[in-house]
C-alpha cells in the first residue's frame, strides 16, 4: 500500500452535513430492516410554508409512510405511517416481512391528511432462508462428492485413530505402487 498523501486527501476537511438537495434514500439493512436518510433543501421548505403557512405547518406531523408490495408484483400491499421527531433526518425501519419491495415517502400529516414531499428509490428485503433455487452447474460429480464426504467422515475421530488410518492409508499406497 502507498501512504497516503496530505495533498490529495485533507484530514482537516470534513463532509458537509448538508448538500442542498432533495433527498430520500431507502436502504436494506437485513431481511427485516431498511434505513432510510433524507434531506429537504431550503429551497422546498420555504415553498411548503408559503403554500400552508406557519401556523398550519406547526401543527403538522411529520410522517415517514412505508409501503410495502405484493410478493412479485407492482401493486401495493399495505402501508403504514412513522411519526417522525420534528428535525429527524433518518431512520431505522423495522418491515417484518422479508423478501418484499418497500418504498418509503416523508411528508407531513395535518387534519387527518397525509401531504408527501419526498418519494424514495424502491427496495428489496433479502430472502430469510436458504434459496430453494439448485444450480446444477455447481453440483459436484459423484466420485468427487464421495472423496468430500470420505473426508467429512473421518472429522469426528479423535486424533490417535485418525493417525492410524492415515498412517494405514499410506501402507495400501505404497504397496500399490510397487510392481514386482
Amino acid at each position: 500500500m502507498h501512504p497516503l498523501d496530505r495533498k490529495i486527501l485533507n484530514a482537516d476537511e470534513n463532509l458537509p452535513r448538508y448538500y442542498g438537495k432533495d433527498t430520500l434514500v431507502l436502504m436494506p439493512r437485513d431481511p427485516y430492516w431498511l434505513f432510510a436518510y433524507w434531506e429537504i433543501s431550503e429551497p422546498t421548505r420555504e415553498r411548503i410554508r408559503n403554500e400552508w403557512g406557519e401556523g398550519d405547518l406547526a401543527a403538522a406531523e411529520p410522517v415517514l409512510r412505508v409501503y410495502r408490495y405484493l410478493w412479485g408484483k407492482e401493486e401495493i400491499e399495505s402501508s403504514y405511517d412513522i411519526p417522525l421527531p420534528e428535525g429527524t433526518d433518518s431512520w431505522h425501519l423495522q418491515v417484518g416481512v422479508a423478501d418484499r419491495l418497500y418504498h418509503v415517502e416523508l411528508g407531513w400529516k395535518r387534519h387527518g391528511q397525509f401531504f408527501a414531499v419526498l418519494r424514495s428509490n424502491i427496495v428489496r428485503t433479502p430472502r430469510d432462508a436458504v434459496s430453494d433455487i439448485i444450480d446444477e452447474n455447481w453440483q459436484l460429480p459423484d466420485w468427487q462428492a464421495r472423496k468430500l464426504f470420505r473426508r467429512i467422515n473421518l472429522a469426528h475421530l479423535s486424533s490417535p485413530e485418525l493417525h492410524r488410518r492415515q498412517r494405514r492409508s499410506l501402507l495400501r499406497s505404497r504397496k500399490g505402487g510397487q510392481h514386482g
